[in-house]
Parts: C-alpha cells; sequence; structure tokens
C-alpha cells in the first residue's frame, strides 16, 4: 500500500513521513503516565507536521480540548481524576469538542470496550 508522500522501506514501513495536507494536525494527549507520554512523544518527532499537546489529567484534557480544538484527541481510560469513559462522555457531550475524534488507550478488557461504545453511542449494542 502507498500513496502519495509516503516512501516505504523494503520491509512496508513508511521511511519518511507522509506530506501533511489541509487538516487539523494538532493532537492532544490525555495521559498520566510520563513513559507512555515518551514513546508518543518519540513516535511523533518523525511526523514534525503534528504538533502535539499532552494533558496529565481529565480536565486538563477537556479544557485543552475546547480550547485547542484538536483533530484528534487519545485518551488514557486511566486518568488521576476521571476515567476515560467519564472524560469521553464529558467531550462527546459538549458542542465544542464532540466532532473531534477520540481513540480511548486500555490495556482493559473487551467488557470496558463494549461498556464505552454502549455510553457514547447508545444504539451500539451487541
Amino acid at each position: 500500500m502507498s500513496g502519495p508522500g509516503i516512501g516505504r522501506s523494503a520491509e512496508g514501513f513508511a521511511s519518511e513521513p507522509a506530506k501533511g495536507g489541509p487538516v487539523n494536525h494538532a493532537l492532544l494527549y490525555i495521559e498520566d503516565d510520563e513513559s507512555n507520554i515518551a514513546l508518543v512523544e518519540a513516535v511523533l518527532r518523525r511526523r514534525p507536521h503534528i504538533e502535539l499537546h499532552v494533558a496529565r489529567n481529565g480536565r486538563d484534557g477537556v479544557q485543552a480540548a475546547t480550547g485547542k480544538r484538536p483533530g484528534l484527541i487519545l485518551l488514557d481510560n486511566r486518568l488521576p481524576d476521571a476515567t476515560g469513559g467519564e472524560i469521553l462522555r464529558e467531550l462527546t457531550s459538549t458542542p465544542a469538542t464532540a466532532r473531534i475524534p477520540v481513540v480511548v488507550l486500555s490495556s482493559d478488557s473487551g467488557e470496558l470496550i463494549n461498556e464505552l461504545l454502549t455510553a457514547t453511542f447508545p444504539a451500539t449494542r451487541n
């Protein structure tokens, strides 16, 4: 698989960053673990067109999402002040942030995934 602006190595991995288009390249990472933050920062060094913002708790994350309006939010499920589900519900119920895509990161079970989907999208039930 290839596309404009993407160079591929022999193994199929991108060898250079894709060129950014006319989209919002701000990413908000709501995470309290320093190791996880360092990992995302390291990955994004190869994507200099992506502007990373970090919030270390849920409430600061909601404020940052409202103020910065990122193109994507990465959300830890276990924060010091709230669960990912609580923050996700707040983000999706607030007009200023409701349309921002959110990826919840968790090592929790599939039961949690179903709970988050049901709470956020009530029509999505198994």
